[in-house]
């Protein structure tokens, strides 16, 4: 078995790392701040709602992508 040495105080940050970022309860907390953050900057709720995002990605990529179609009527 390979093994490695490390200090107990840096062992004692990493278990509280990993249980802070194991916590459920904190991630909601920073869910909602970004959400909170995010009404506040744009003056929009978006909550689960996506499509909007959906289409204006693919706009934005059909609009910008070459295609060949677009020398069809170069010619």
């Amino acid at each position: 078995m390979n093994a490695i040495e490390i200090p107990v105080e840096e062992y004692q940050k990493m278990v509280q790392a990993i249980n802070t970022l194991q916590s459920n309860e904190m991630l909601q907390k920073i869910n909602t701040l970004v959400e909170v953050l995010y009404e506040n900057k744009y003056g929009l709720f978006m909550k689960d709602y996506y499509d909007d995002l959906t289409e204006y990605s693919i706009q934005t990529g059909w609009n910008n992508e070459p295609s060949p179609w677009d020398n069809v009527l170069k010619n």
